[in-house]
């Protein structure tokens, strides 16, 4: 078991639950989020339900969370209410929980957090607190990956459409009319006393392994070993997207068409500004003037997952 590994239940503890009563899902799920702090309270936690009003009010209960040093701040909903509460509990004492309600769940799917109201509370109770290391790009934390090149573009395009309240449909429709003409941009990365010089679709930067909450970009990342695992996709020429497809079908660990490189510390220097997304969320642009500059912050974040987890995604199953 590592140092910082702890179970979590105990007869008290407090708990900051945050949630957006404005979402789609809450209204599905107002039962289930009001079964869970019951459940907390029966069991001796001091249990809030925090509802946000206005934009910016997760991150100010998360705040509020860490500075009433709460055990624990839940993040109701998905991976991006999961993205805005992490950066407010990095490198503090209070550790993430999840009560997944989003439309994919990478993040619960990822450490085996149950989808449904039962499991998913119980881990909150009963699931063990590990730590966990956190990508960053200048003030902003990722939990699960970054993307720079196709998909950050999509997720900007999804961001400004209504066409976003489709959800998974949603980012397909937008995602196909942007792919076919998405044009490759040449990128300089620097890592590890490399220099790598490609023209590229798409940069992923995983902490974690699951991407779309299915496929498999950084197959080898670890959340919790202090790397970064990069996966660049090179522009393709028709045999060559058959050949990209076909490694990442059958999931084969040497695919040609692709670089694969681990690194704590990532420059990407492009010649014209490229889409960033984090955890799915659009951030901004890579610059000329300058290179996007990607690190860890090692061990930067306490997360509550089940107490048996997988070595799939953790560098030391317990």
């Amino acid at each position: 078991m590592q140092e910082d590994t702890v179970m979590v239940s105990r007869q008290h503890g407090t708990a900051i639950l945050i949630a957006n009563p404005t979402s789609g899902s809450y209204v599905q799920y107002a039962d289930y989020i009001a079964d869970a702090v019951s459940y907390l309270r029966n069991h001796g936690w001091q249990a809030e339900l925090r509802l946000t009003q206005r934009a910016g009010d997760v991150r100010n209960f998360a705040r509020e969370a860490v500075e009433q040093h709460a055990d624990i701040a839940v993040a109701v909903g998905g991976d991006g209410t999961i993205h805005e509460v992490i950066q407010e509990l990095a490198g503090s004492e209070t550790a993430l929980g999840v009560l997944p309600s989003g439309t994919i769940n990478v993040w619960a799917r990822e450490v085996g957090i149950p989808l449904d109201n039962i499991g998913a509370r119980d881990v909150l109770i009963n699931g063990q607190i590990r730590r966990v290391d956190l990508g960053q790009i200048n003030d902003r934390y990722f939990l699960l990956m970054a993307g720079i090149g196709m998909d950050g573009e999509i997720t900007h395009e999804v961001e400004k459409k209504p066409i976003k309240r489709l959800g998974v449909l949603g980012y397909l429709l937008i995602g196909t009319w942007t792919g076919l003409g998405y044009r490759p941009f040449p990128v300089l990365l620097e890592l590890s006393g490399k220099v790598i010089k490609l023209n590229a679709l798409q940069i992923l930067i995983g902490n974690t392994q699951l991407y779309g909450g299915t496929m498999k970009y950084t197959w080898r990342a670890k959340c919790d070993d202090g790397q970064l695992d990069i996966c660049a996709i090179r522009q393709q020429k028709v045999f060559g997207g058959i050949a990209l497809a076909v490694d990442f079908l059958l999931r084969r660990e040497q695919r040609h068409q692709w670089v694969y490189e681990t690194g704590s510390v990532v420059k990407i220097y492009t010649k014209r500004p490229v889409a960033i997304q984090l955890d799915g969320d659009p951030c901004g642009y890579t610059t000329r003037e300058a290179p996007t500059i990607v690190t860890v912050a090692r061990s930067a974040l306490k997360v509550v997952v089940p107490r048996q987890t997988s070595a799939e995604i953790f560098s030391e199953a317990v």
